[in-house]
This record gives structure tokens, C-alpha cells and sequence, in this order.
């Protein structure tokens, strides 16, 4: 989803299925966004908006009575836009304006309501054109795009949102598939963090938690491009207590039962001021997991 740059996350909720966004400028709401999976096949859009418009006439209680509602207008014309879609576009003004769209999408079963705001002497047509154009409410390959704050990751569309905090200094999102776990983070203000340590003393301390009871070892990452100021990658697995044995029987059913991975591939970009940590423990795949993810983020933009 394109939005302007002026525009900051102010509420987000909800996972993969449902879920919910507002963006507002600097003084008030510019942009609202709710997903939802349904289990039905045909939907009624227009008793859908009855409802919607019920809660907003509830929460303007009375200045409702200023409340005016077009529904079924045009707003894009795009026959792409149309397609595996069941859509309505609405407006609706009251000491503010906004034009919005509801639609259902016949491939992955998501209803989307999404409206752009706007004062009432505004002109808000492109931006809503453009907005709700760039909306794709599944992806087309094998990986979730997630973003936030400048930051956008490729994530395989198996794993699940499990947690997630969004802050200016510090972002991070935590995905589940069953028992593997996969997370990504970045810390702002790489240059204070780094100033009493380098990159791989941070990291040992930082996650020492995270780590305990795990054999590793470090080593450069050879995966990640030159351009990174430090980039190192953490490879290990679980520790058992037959690791203190000589020689046991058991040797044959550590073999059998597959010890939990772990792999981090972490780097400091000086471009952005920023550390990246990429991290998955599971009982196989973590390398390549970890690798794929790693790749697809782009810390800073090149300059031309």
C-alpha cells in the first residue's frame, strides 16, 4: 500500500486475518484500513456499510445529524482493479470528508474497508485513487510482505504474526509456524548502542536470554553485501545433557531426535544508523529461513 510520507502509523491491531490501521499527519486521521476473513460465500456489501455507518452515527452521537452518506459512486475506473472483486465505493461528510471503497475478494475470502479523509475544502480524489489502488489484500507469491517504518520484509506465508512492537527506536515482529519461531528487529541509534562494544559483544549480551542453552559460534556472513559497515551470522543448536558423555547409547537417539537450531544473521548499516537482526530457531530449515528473509531487506535506499 503506497501512502505519503507525512503520514505516521497511529493504531495497528488485529493479525493476518483481521485486523486494523489508522495513519494520521501531524493534527488528524487521514487513513483507515479493516480486514477481515469471512467464512460465507456471497456477502451483502451495502448491510455490511448499514452497520458500518451505524457505529459512526454512534460515535458522532449528535452530530450525526450532519452526518451525509453516497454510496455506489465512482471512484476508480481501473477494470484490473475489479477483478475476483465485489466492490462498493462510498462517501460520506461531515466537518470532515472522506471516500472510501469496501470490497470482497473471492480468492483469499477478505472483506476490506479502507477510506481516505480529508477537510472538507480538501481535494482528496488522487490521493484516494492512488491509495486504495495499491491495496493487495493477499499476496500473489509464496511470501507476506510486512512493513513499517521504512522497514519491509519478505516473510514466508506460513509463518503467523505471534507479536510485534512498533516504535520509533526500535521495531520488531515475531512469527510463529508451529514450534518455529522466526523474528525480525531493528534498533535505531546503531552509533549509541555500538560506542562501549562492537556488534558481536552487543549481541552476546543482548540476547544471552534468548541464547541460553544453545552451543554457537560466530563467524562473518558471507550472504549479505559488502556495503554493511559489520555484518556476522550466529549458527547453533540446542545443548543436551548427553553432550557430557563420552560414549552413550543415547548418541542414537540424539540422532533421531533432531536438537533445535538456531540461526541469527545480524549487520550495523552506518547509511541508516540502524541494526538489523534476523533470528529463527526450529529443528531444520533455520539457515535457509534466515537467509531468505535476510535478503530481502533493504536497510537504507541507495542514493542515485
Amino acid at each position: 500500500m503506497e501512502i505519503p510520507s507525512t503520514w505516521e502509523l497511529s493504531a495497528l491491531s488485529g493479525d493476518y486475518d483481521n485486523g486494523y490501521i489508522r495513519m494520521d499527519d501531524e493534527s488528524v486521521p487521514r487513513m483507515e484500513l479493516k480486514w477481515s476473513k469471512s467464512k460465507e460465500k456471497k456477502l451483502d456489501l451495502q448491510k455490511i456499510l448499514d452497520e458500518y455507518f451505524k457505529g459512526m452515527r454512534k460515535r458522532l452521537g449528535t452530530s450525526a445529524d450532519g452526518l451525509k452518506i453516497k454510496r455506489n459512486i465512482e471512484l476508480i475506473k481501473n477494470e484490473g482493479f475489479f477483478k475476483d472483486r465485489d466492490v462498493v465505493f462510498y462517501s460520506w461528510k461531515t466537518d470532515v470528508r472522506a471516500n472510501g471503497a469496501i470490497w470482497y475478494c473471492k480468492e483469499c475470502r477478505r472483506i476490506v474497508v479502507i477510506q481516505i479523509m480529508g477537510y472538507l475544502k480538501e481535494s482528496i480524489l488522487n490521493d484516494t485513487i492512488r491509495i486504495i489502488e495499491s491495496v493487495h489484500d493477499h499476496p500473489d507469491g509464496q511470501v507476506n510482505l510486512w512493513s513499517a517504518y521504512q522497514l519491509s520484509v519478505d516473510i514466508p506465508r506460513r509463518y503467523q504474526l505471534d507479536k510485534r512492537k512498533l516504535m520509533s527506536g526500535y521495531l520488531m515482529f515475531s512469527f510463529i509456524d508451529g514450534s518455529r519461531v522466526l523474528s525480525v528487529e531493528r534498533f535505531g541509534l546503531a552509533d549509541v548502542i555500538l560506542r562501549d562494544a562492537d556488534l558481536q559483544s552487543w549481541f552476546r549480551s543482548y540476547y544471552a536470554k534468548n541464547l541460553r542453552g544453545y552451543g554457537f559460534s560466530f563467524e562473518e556472513d558471507q550472504l549479505l553485501n559488502n556495503e554493511y559497515d559489520q555484518k556476522l551470522k550466529l549458527s547453533g543448536q540446542e545443548r543436551r545433557f548427553i553432550d557430557k558423555i563420552p560414549f552413550s547409547p543415547l548418541f542414537v537417539i540424539d540422532k533421531v531426535m533432531r536438537r533445535k537450531q538456531v540461526v541469527a544473521r545480524f549487520w550495523q548499516c552506518k547509511e541508516s544508523n540502524r541494526i538489523f537482526v534476523v533470528m529463527a530457531m526450529s529443528k531444520k530449515g533455520a539457515d535457509e529461513l534466515v537467509a531468505q528473509v535476510a535478503s530481502s531487506i533493504k536497510c537504507h535506499e541507495k542514493a542515485l
